[in-house]
């Protein structure tokens, strides 16, 4: 195979070792994880009694809790009938925002809905119409969240092997349009997708300290650095930007100090990354650098609990290319030349993808193609470049146990032994050592970065003193030394408070 080539026979062989990872499995710790879905419960229940507080009405979960001699209740996973949630809102006296959604005949109408966005938006948005409105919206989607960790992860369906309860997923190598990995819940119905573990937030870091590492194993957890920021700024030509990203430079707080005109030295970095206006700039650099118009972006922030206007994101959209007018005029524009040329991108790494259905003349109508396509050559990129990476550790190396990939990361389980530690920093640093060339002349060698975790949740990452940086290439023994003896500590004094609690329970 020629190295570092896409090809179907490389392919093939990546599969096989994705098989492998699959039938590893994460291990869980069941004390833990009934823990998890106590906690779950009752938090559902605290929402539950605060919806039917707000709405004067007991509210419930799932028919098989209904009592039909109460007209006026309302079960909260009831799409359909006079007592679901989108009717008691509309008694409150809510405005309920129309999305599309599909008809029979494939479609798209407008339809009023209490779809995740829906019910963002109006949080967001402050729309509290009656007084006391405003915690049932945010209990509605509380209760969406925990329902949604507690039956995809926490009552997932776990595999015994020989007394240890596995997380189970199933990855495929041909997955997606961009090359990236794909990941389900394996075929016997064990697990769900690894991919998609939930990152952020209390829910999230429940469930995560959930899966732990072996006996006498420790989490060995390598990911690149702003990965697609690289191959971004490489196609769009920007080689200030590949300064910035070479010497560690904050391009987000950078990038929200030019747009809201707020100095840089007039915040401690804790402000800045503290702040909505680096919140924004992360998001709309983002949002920029693949395509995406103004409503969506709303839509986006409205997700994650923000109300920012179509027109305010529009207003962010412009005072960012006028900054870096780099990324549509370069970098898009190679996209779309490439496009109405042959309808064909390729990769660094040799992976082409044609793009079919573009009309000639038709700018507006083009858009959702032009958005894929601007994704692609980075996204793949990266995911290429982790495969890359993985493949070589684990054909190489006998001894490699590589558990959990996530597009631009990999999770390795080794022993828990600080020369085992640092033995495999330096395999897995020289297995990403890559440049990579695009079709300007530009190159890029994306750095990584490491952490050690005994679970997914609690880690210490290795970082240089000395460079003030978290570069493997920068990383010495004594770094990897001082993390390891760090997290151990750590780790026994987590332990030692468990106890104590649990002695103080009894």
């Amino acid at each position: 195979m020629e190295p570092n080539k896409i090809s179907n026979e490389y392919l093939h062989r990546l599969q096989a070792v994705y098989h492998e990872i699959s039938k590893r499995g994460i291990l869980v710790s069941p004390e833990r994880i009934a823990k998890a879905q106590k906690i779950v419960a009752e938090d559902i229940e605290k929402q539950l009694a605060i919806a039917s507080k707000s709405w004067g009405c007991r509210c419930y979960l799932g028919g098989a809790n209904a009592n039909k001699a109460d007209k006026t209740e309302v079960n909260l996973n009831a799409s359909s009938g006079s007592r679901t949630p989108l009717a008691r809102l509309k008694e409150l006296g809510y405005t309920i925002p129309k999305i599309g959604v599909r008809d029979e005949d494939g479609n798209y109408v407008s339809k009023e809905s209490l779809a995740e966005l829906t019910l963002q938006k109006m949080y967001a948005a402050n729309q509290f119409g009656v007084s006391g409105g405003e915690p049932s919206l945010r209990a509605l989607l509380r209760i969406r969240e925990l329902s949604t960790i507690d039956s995809r992860y926490l009552r997932a369906n776990f595999y015994n092997r020989n007394g240890q309860l596995l997380f189970l997923s199933n990855y495929n190598v041909a997955g997606t349009v961009t090359g990236r990995r794909a990941s389900r819940k394996h075929i016997f119905g064990y697990g769900n997708n690894a991919q998609n573990f939930p990152k952020h937030g209390v829910l999230a870091s429940l469930f995560r300290s959930c899966l732990i590492a072996r006996p006498g194993k420790i989490f060995l957890s390598v990911d690149q650095m702003q990965a697609e920021d690289w191959p971004v700024s490489a196609l769009a030509n920007n080689t200030e930007a590949l300064k910035d990203l070479e010497h560690g430079v904050d391009r987000h707080t950078k990038l929200a100090s030019m747009i809201f005109n707020i100095p840089i030295e007039s915040r401690t970095e804790k402000e800045w990354k503290d702040s909505i206006e680096r919140y924004l700039g992360k998001k709309t650099r983002h949002a920029n650098n693949y395509g995406m118009r103004a409503n969506t972006m709303s839509d986006t922030l409205a997700k994650e609990g923000h109300a920012v206007s179509a027109e305010a994101c529009k207003q962010i959209l412009t005072r960012v290319n006028q900054i870096d007018p780099s990324v549509d005029s370069v970098f898009h524009e190679y996209v779309r030349q490439c496009l109405y040329k042959d309808r064909t991108l390729t990769t660094p790494f040799g992976r082409s993808r044609i793009f079919l259905g573009l009309r000639a003349g038709d700018a507006g109508g083009n858009n959702k193609i032009f958005n894929e396509a601007y994704s692609y050559i980075p996204q793949s990129t990266v995911g290429d470049n982790t495969a890359l990476a993985l493949y070589e550790l684990e054909t190489k190396y006998p001894d490699s146990f590589i558990t959990h990939e996530c597009h631009d990361s990999i999770m390795e389980e080794i022993d828990d032994s600080l020369d085992t530690i640092w033995e495999h920093v330096q395999r897995i640093r020289d297995s990403f050592k890559r440049t990579i060339t695009f079709h300007n002349g530009l190159s890029v060698d994306i750095p990584v970065e490491a952490e050690l975790s005994f679970n997914f949740n609690d880690s210490t990452g290795i970082k240089s003193k000395l460079k003030g940086t978290k570069k493997l290439d920068d990383v010495t023994y004594q770094d990897v030394s001082d993390s390891y003896h760090r997290l151990k500590e750590e780790a026994e004094k987590k332990e030692q408070e468990g106890s104590i609690n649990a002695k103080a329970a009894e």
